[in-house]
């Protein structure tokens, strides 16, 4: 389980990536979203054949989760936590949350989702 340590803002969001790409949890995808995380888990659990591992979401255990929650350790104002109880992770990437929103189909989660294209999916990765 990830926690969110602050209320973010889209455009304030410090860049978290997986082999360099900017992903997002399921726990701030829908805190963006302006839903529940449960939410984000069912629309991937009745949908599993529109989401593409290494596509739309990387699924993140053993030592490349030990590995990912180190790297959220440099990344300064990380707007993630992740349990040390957490054994898999779902990262979302560009084209998954943009699956996310589509399903959710509400104002606020399309208007995220263009910040998300605008001010977070566009930066480029610091640390690699």
């Amino acid at each position: 389980m990830t926690t969110i340590t602050t209320n973010p803002s889209v455009e304030t969001l410090s860049l978290v990536a997986h082999n360099q790409i900017p992903v997002v949890t399921t726990e701030l995808l829908a805190q963006l979203y302006g839903t529940d995380s449960v939410r984000i888990q069912q629309n991937y659990t009745r949908n599993t054949g529109r989401f593409v591992e290494g596509k739309h979401f990387f699924k993140v255990t053993g030592e490349e989760l030990k590995k990912f929650v180190t790297s959220l350790k440099i990344v300064a104002n990380s707007p993630i936590e992740v349990s040390s109880k957490t054994r898999t992770l779902i990262l979302w990437t560009e084209r998954g949350a943009a699956r996310h929103a589509k399903m959710l189909d509400t104002d606020q989660a399309w208007e995220v989702f263009e910040k998300l294209e605008d001010c977070y999916f566009t930066k480029k990765h610091k640390n690699n």
